[in-house]
């Protein structure tokens, strides 16, 4: 299941405010609801960030817990290319709405990525690999070169 991670508050009019980070800084996900469920008083939930889904039938994302082990919301966008931004990419809000806008699965996903791994680029590797553990040595560490992942990425 797809989420995302929002910043929750209520402003001093009574307002429920989702808020995600964009470069840093909290951005208000203007016309976007959040429910609770059923007997949950929100304002418990305010200042802390809540992990969401989104029902796309009801137009409204639903609180699925409270992410007690982070203090920042997912960031709106990706800013930089590299490995590290784009896990962050792959994380963020837009990357999440895409996904469940174009209904990726578990299954799509594991199936991409068993396609990309028979590559010439990666087989090798591999089996490489699975040498070296047989000796008992530990593989080599290799960088990944995103330009040729990122498009065999997109599905």
């Amino acid at each position: 299941m797809n989420s995302v991670d929002f910043l929750f508050e209520i402003g001093e009019d009574g307002t429920e405010n989702l808020y995600l980070y964009d470069r840093g800084k909290k951005r208000l996900m203007d016309n976007n609801r959040v429910t609770f469920g059923d007997d949950v008083d929100p304002s418990t939930y305010s200042g802390k960030i809540v992990e969401c889904s989104f029902d796309s039938e009801e137009n409204i994302w639903v609180c699925m817990r409270v992410r007690i082990d982070k203090n920042t919301p997912n960031e709106f966008k990706h800013l930089q290319e590299g490995p590290a931004q784009m896990l962050n990419l792959i994380m963020s809000f837009r990357g999440v709405m895409k996904s469940i806008k174009d209904n990726i699965t578990e299954e799509v996903l594991l199936n991409e990525i068993g396609e990309i791994i028979r590559l010439p680029m990666y087989a090798d590797r591999i089996q490489s690999d699975s040498r070296a553990m047989k000796k008992g040595k530990p593989p080599p560490q290799r960088s990944v070169n995103w330009k040729f992942v990122l498009p065999a990425m997109v599905i």
